[in-house]
């Protein structure tokens, strides 16, 4: 007996400290910040541009910027989202917003520039870009201040940059066309084509380049040869544009003017390779110019993507974004390992798309 109450009074013990013991804490909700919700729509905004969807991103960075006004890096984000969909008025409010805060945000000051660009504006974007490239190895910053320096009127200048980007980066395909659209422009032919080679030639191929190739062949007297590689690529529509543009070039004698013709003071230089007419299945034509090197040179300058304004009185046309190839701004917004974020990335080859023909004559049959 005495056994049995012991058990029974421990068995009373237990379960009655089982009742008195206390109910958990609730939890307590968390409160975010502003800097922290901020932190985190610009983060979701960063994720949106990435999967190309840079009006989606651009709500997000609204967003972001209205929790926490006073975040430069949230509108510089919103700056290259602009910048992205061809708005540059809009992006140059962005980024001078964002300087108004961190005046010494190197990003800003680059995207700043490339929107004075795209509003043709190239006088007031070149100081700030010799001021970023002062020292500086990045090809792209170069490429958009080759850009500013044709779009000035000055391809002399812009060549010797272009040259020297090319050196730190031999096969950029945007350098090398930059540049034999400026050495077409003031007269040098053959270079022209040996370097708009290079371009197409290039093992990190950019389907603008089939454009590019038009306008030069078009500057450099190959029209017909022009016409043919462009109806096999770019379209009818857009080719007849281009030629359009590169008459009034070959009509104009001031350089700028020359520039302004075939479209490389209009446009965003942050071209959507989504704004790109699909390239023709057909492999492009061999074309009747003047035979060229096709080996990568070391020398050429920078610019950067601009989408053209069509030409006086040239037919309403959806014309390929145009010339000059000008640095995207630099952006804090991480990327999965881009492969060249000094401006835009790389295009591969569309499926099916045959490997790239020479400019010159096709070779000899026996």
């Amino acid at each position: 007996m005495p056994m049995l109450r012991s058990v029974t009074w421990f068995s009373l013990a237990a379960l009655c400290a089982g009742c008195a013991a206390p109910d958990p804490p609730a939890p307590v909700p968390h409160t975010l910040g502003n800097d922290q919700r901020g932190a985190m729509l610009a983060r979701l905004g960063d994720a949106m541009r990435r999967d190309g969807d840079a009006a989606g991103a651009l709500g997000l960075y609204r967003a972001a910027s209205a929790a926490d006004p006073r975040n430069a890096s949230v509108l510089q984000r919103m700056g290259s989202a602009f910048l992205a969909m061809n708005d540059a008025p809009r992006a140059e409010q962005a980024f001078r917003g964002a300087l108004a805060n961190d005046p010494h945000d190197r990003a800003s000051q680059r995207g700043l520039a490339l929107a004075l660009l795209g509003e043709d504006r190239p006088a007031e974007a070149l100081p700030i870009l010799q001021q970023l490239t002062a020292g500086s190895s990045d090809p792209g910053l170069l490429r958009a201040t080759g850009a500013a320096y044709d779009m000035s009127g000055q391809p002399r200048q812009a060549q010797a940059v272009y040259r020297q980007a090319l050196m730190l980066d031999p096969i950029d395909a945007d350098l090398h066309g930059n540049l034999a659209l400026s050495l077409a422009l003031s007269g040098d032919a053959a270079e022209a084509l040996s370097q708009m080679q290079a371009a197409i030639a290039s093992p990190n191929p950019d389907p603008r380049q089939n454009a590019n190739a038009v306008l030069v062949l078009a500057l450099t007297d190959n029209v017909a040869a022009a016409r043919e590689r462009g109806d096999a690529t770019i379209g009818p529509a857009a080719t007849e544009a281009l030629l359009v543009r590169a008459q009034q070039a070959n009509a104009a004698t001031d350089p700028r003017q020359r520039a302004i013709a075939i479209g490389m003071l209009s446009g965003q230089p942050h071209a959507d390779s989504k704004l790109l007419p699909q390239p023709a299945a057909a492999a492009p034509v061999a074309v009747n110019a003047p035979p060229v090197d096709a080996a990568v040179v070391n020398a050429s300058p920078v610019g950067g993507p601009a989408v053209p304004a069509p030409p006086v009185n040239a037919p309403p046309v959806n014309a390929p974004p145009g010339p000059m190839a000008a640095a995207q701004p630099a952006d804090s917004a991480p990327s999965p390992a881009p492969p060249n974020q000094t401006d835009r990335p790389r295009l591969a080859q569309s499926p099916g798309q045959s490997p790239a023909q020479p400019l010159g004559p096709p070779p000899a049959t026996h």
